[in-house]
């Protein structure tokens, strides 16, 4: 060899290296594919014309959709029935507090808890004395 090039780790022999200018990949890189869930949001978005009456309105097909759906459910579809109330407890959590929540206790909630109380510390009270005794039977 001319030159002083030693061949060894992190230093191919001069044949194997890229050529100046040249890709290590002419081909390029790969065209990435389109992802379901972007299709299907591009396909849900596009626009269609429905009947609704005697009028025909332009709506996405997602609209369209949830019309279908709703309509099925109040003919009397149960399955669509079932599946518009999953989408409703979904979307729309119910948020209400209990019947009653806001009111003030009445003289038996009082007396519920009194009893609940006076339960817990006499019990609360003869585990010490188990305990202090040792255990012992």
């Amino acid at each position: 060899m001319a030159d002083d090039y030693d061949v060894g780790y992190g230093r191919p022999p001069r044949r194997g290296q890229f050529q100046k200018g040249q890709s290590g990949n002419p081909a390029g890189r790969r065209a990435e594919q389109d992802r379901f869930a972007s299709v299907l949001h591009e396909e849900l978005a596009n626009e269609i014309v429905m009947k609704i009456g005697d009028k025909k309105v332009k709506a996405s097909v997602m609209r369209g959709l949830t019309k279908l759906l709703i309509n099925m459910a109040l003919s009397g579809d149960k399955r669509a029935i079932t599946e518009l109330m999953r989408q409703i407890n979904r979307y729309f959590p119910a948020v209400s507090e209990p019947e009653g929540a806001d009111l003030p206790p009445t003289e038996e909630d009082l007396m519920i808890l009194d009893n609940f109380v006076r339960r817990k510390l006499t019990q609360g009270s003869a585990t010490d004395e188990e305990a202090n005794d040792g255990g012992e039977f």
